[in-house]
């Protein structure tokens, strides 16, 4: 018998293990084992692409050994990518398991990614998505939403999130949460800067974990490499 290479989480498992509750954001609570995955599901949350995040969804029966991913995104466009999180300098030792998971996974059609807290951390960008994402929950004048939803479906390039809160007379607190409820997004880098150009989601070039891998900063893996 093939023993796993990572077992599933269980009551008994002596860790300790983050249960988020994104509550507006994701429809589901998600687990997560250590800062470095709570990071991982917080800022794939707030990419507009995707629709659910599962942790450790299933134990793949690969030659030699079965392998337990951390993660499971399902994307608007209703594809489904296999994330694993994990330090970067634990990545080369696992390399042989990473390339025999993508091969498997590439027979079913999907997509396997490996991130590392030093992609998760860039630009501090997993410090701004949990100032964002708290203001998820936060409660504005319909009519304040509804002022900057219309401009920017009228200005597709978008507009910075000082220009919005000037012209249209609206606190960032409002903006932040537009990008909380995945309303409106980040053009470019994830950013709470002033110049931080701010667009609808009705213009997002795609709704695919390909989009969502660009958002974290990852490629696919590479079974070549």
């Amino acid at each position: 018998m093939n023993t796993p290479v990572r077992r599933l989480i269980k009551p008994t498992t002596p860790r300790t293990v983050h249960l988020l509750n994104l509550r507006g954001v994701l429809p589901s609570s998600v687990q997560a084992e250590a800062t470095t995955e709570s990071a991982f599901v917080q800022v794939a949350a707030l990419c507009p692409a995707t629709l659910k995040v599962s942790s450790q969804p299933e134990t793949l029966q690969l030659p030699g050994c079965n392998y337990t991913p951390d993660y499971r995104v399902e994307t608007i466009d209703g594809r489904l990518a296999i994330w694993e999180v994990k330090l970067e300098s634990k990545v080369p030792k696992h390399r042989s398991l990473f390339n025999l998971a993508a091969r498997h996974l590439a027979e079913r059609g999907q997509q396997f990614y490996v991130i590392s807290e030093e992609s998760l951390r860039r630009r501090d960008q997993h410090e701004t998505v949990r100032r964002v994402l708290r203001y998820a929950k936060g409660h504005f004048e319909s009519a304040d939403i509804a002022r900057v939803t219309q401009h920017l479906l009228v200005h597709p390039q978008g507009a910075s999130i000082q220009r919005l809160a000037t012209e249209l007379m609206v606190p960032r607190e409002l903006l932040f949460h537009l990008v909380a409820t995945r309303v409106i997004t980040f053009a470019g880098a994830i950013s709470v800067a002033p110049n931080c150009r701010l667009i609808h989601t009705q213009f997002l070039e795609n709704n695919d974990a390909v989009y969502l891998a660009r958002w974290l900063g990852v490629s696919p893996w590479r079974t070549d490499v």
